[in-house]
């Protein structure tokens, strides 16, 4: 979307109807603009009601990100981060490694342009149906240390959607967050730094709020949104602070005792745990067992024919066998 149809879409995020003339008067622009505008917030899945002598309005509510309140709602743990909202950007991983940090840096986008996900897939949304965001947070300690800290970060995502009344939620190795084995959530974490530290660590995360068909039909898994969980759905603000509130005590464990801390909760949430899988490696190959655990170090133990085996994240996926 253009910067024009963001100023549109803030006009008509209160759900009434506004008029062409009256839009284009507010922004200083010509009725054929805010037409274009329009057509560029439809190309992007966002559903407007347009009616003749009426105008334009959304179809549903849309709530902006909020940087006051995201503050307020963090309270005394407001002063660990400093936090910025965009309206659009190619990638909020890429623009912090972009940046290097600084230390708990966070910034969040309605829209990602060329949102990343694991093993170079790409992450697909509507603006307002998404919370996507990075957090820098730099380590003393080398990147080697900072094996499994996708999975305590998936803790953190459980524990704040626990805490916003988000119920049922499951963890997949090594990165998924799912509800009913759903894919609600997904997360990407990149370093940058010296083998034996400092590492800086950029920790992105998507949710999925709400899911147009448009948007369903183009991924290639079983995913679904926080609206479609029985219960009230928290807003994004209330939400991004929760998750930030748990990550700056999670983080903080983990610099000290790494993933150890969080192995056995990590596997209490493991939609997995005890299951049947079949691991695909990078050369292809398959590897089949039961899902036994994780090591200290985040890899997935597996009991196979060829006994127990070990694998690190990498370019490696786990599927369930029915």
């Amino acid at each position: 979307m253009t910067p024009l149809s963001f100023s549109v879409l803030r006009i008509l995020s209160d759900c009434r109807f506004h008029s062409g003339e009256d839009i284009a008067q507010a922004l200083g622009v010509s009725r054929a603009s805010i037409c274009n505008a329009a057509k560029s917030m439809a190309a992007s899945n966002l559903t407007l009601d347009r009616v003749r002598g009426r105008g334009y309005r959304m179809s549903r509510p849309f709530e902006w990100l909020d940087r006051d309140s995201v503050t307020e709602m963090l309270a005394e743990k407001a002063g660990r981060f400093d936090i910025e909202i965009r309206d659009s950007v190619d990638s909020t991983n890429s623009e912090l490694l972009r940046e290097n940090g600084p230390h708990g840096r966070v910034l969040a986008a309605e829209m990602q342009t060329m949102g990343r996900g694991r093993m170079g897939r790409s992450w697909l949304s509507e603006p307002g149906g998404s919370l996507t965001f990075s957090l820098a947070w730099k380590f003393d300690r080398g990147a080697g240390f900072l094996s499994g800290l996708s999975l305590a970060v998936g803790i953190a995502l459980a524990r704040a959607m626990a805490s916003c009344g988000i119920e049922g939620i499951r963890l997949k190795w090594p990165n998924d967050v799912l509800y009913q084995f759903h894919k609600v959530a997904g997360i990407l974490i990149e370093v940058k730094g010296d083998m034996l530290g400092p590492t800086l660590a950029v920790i992105g995360m998507g949710i999925n709020f709400r899911l147009s068909g448009a948007v369903r039909e183009n991924i290639d898994q079983a995913v679904t949104g926080i609206d479609s969980i029985p219960g009230k759905s928290p807003g994004r603000n209330k939400l991004l602070a929760a998750i930030l509130a748990e990550l700056s005590d999670i983080l903080e464990t983990f610099e000290e005792r790494g993933f150890e801390a969080f192995r056995q909760e990590w596997c209490d949430r493991h939609a997995y745990h005890m299951k049947q899988v079949r691991m695909k490696l990078p050369s292809g190959k398959t590897e089949e067992g039961r899902v036994v655990g994780v090591s200290e170090k985040g890899e997935i133990l597996i009991e196979s024919s060829r006994g127990r085996l070990a694998f690190a994240s990498g370019e490696v996926s786990l599927r369930g066998i029915s």
